[in-house]
């Protein structure tokens, strides 16, 4: 027979862990006094009627990704845990640096080609790369260039540090992103030398690169590379920009004049590179997140716990 005692104390247990009532609501109840309904907390626990499983954020990353990879049929995902009401977003894309870069480690091996893009995420994995001992590796940007005029892509720095990391030979595209026409883009692409390092794009082992809003605050925009005008239709119609090819929600190219004016990977391209790595988050960049997954353009995926957790639950 369960002492009486036992009895009550799995009573109040109950009424604290489930059905969260506060030690003073439950004192009220029970008609006793509040530091008996301490006790008796404590004598549950002592008793074993309570038992507490914190399961350990290692644990729960790994569930999440898991579920990320069976839900979109992906052959990796990476997990970056992170509390965001705690950590801003600058430390977040650190913590997405570290991962890539763990990640990159695992899978660059000698005589390969990993084709970079650029941008603040891609910056932060740069600057998180952990030296690794292999020959004959080649790093080859997969867009155009924005350092013809002033922006603050760090193309430049993420690739001399890509090049380091790896002891490679670097490939710039000495091209700008978008051609004010397409007979000017085609015409300099005709020439050996530009086709050799565009036809390079498509050739790449490791593919790594991030997804980019349609907002007035990206560089596509400030710069004034698309005009207002695109801009507008943009807006309208695109969720995101993967190496700077718009695509609505069902992945289609939004304005192909623009597209074909575009220096850099198509995104067919990209479907058909051996490790295929989108590294994105946040809850601005969830429907282009979405979008890209569904259709297949990444095959590994990394990400932070909070925008994996809304993958999920929609």
């Amino acid at each position: 027979m369960i002492p009486e005692k036992d009895l009550l104390s799995i009573e109040v247990a109950t009424l604290y862990y489930e059905l969260d009532q506060t030690q003073q609501e439950i004192a009220e109840t029970l008609n006793i006094s509040r530091p008996t309904v301490s006790k008796l907390l404590k004598h549950a626990k002592q008793q074993n009627y309570i038992q507490i499983t914190i399961k350990k954020p290692v644990e729960a990353i790994h569930s999440l990704e898991l579920r990320l990879k069976e839900k979109f049929g992906l052959e990796d995902v990476r997990v970056a845990y992170a509390n965001h009401a705690t950590c801003d977003a600058t430390y977040v894309l650190q913590l997405l640096g570290k991962e890539a870069s763990a990640y990159l480690n695992e899978v660059v091996q000698h005589r390969m080609k990993i084709g970079i893009s650029w941008g603040e995420t891609l910056y932060h994995v740069a600057k998180e790369l952990q030296q690794k001992q292999v020959e004959e590796v080649e790093i080859v940007q997969l867009k155009g260039g924005m350092n013809f005029i002033q922006a603050n892509t760090h193309d430049q720095e993420i690739m001399m540090r890509f090049v380091q990391n790896f002891h490679a030979k670097g490939q710039y595209v000495p091209l700008p992103i978008v051609f004010n026409s397409v007979e000017t883009k085609n015409a300099l692409l005709a020439e050996p030398q530009f086709h050799l390092i565009h036809e390079k794009m498509g050739t790449v082992d490791v593919a790594i690169y991030t997804i980019g809003e349609v907002s007035k605050e990206s560089l596509l925009y400030k710069t004034n590379v698309i005009s207002e005008h695109e801009f507008a239709l943009l807006s309208k119609q695109a969720v995101c920009d993967i190496c700077s090819r718009f695509i609505d929600k069902n992945g289609e190219i939004v304005l192909e004049e623009l597209n074909e004016r575009t220096v850099g990977i198509s995104l067919e391209a990209l479907k058909n590179v051996p490790k295929s790595i989108l590294i994105a988050n946040g809850e601005s960049k969830l429907e282009g997140i979405k979008t890209a997954l569904k259709q297949k353009i990444p095959n590994v995926f990394i990400t932070d716990s909070m925008t994996a957790l809304k993958l999920l639950e929609q």
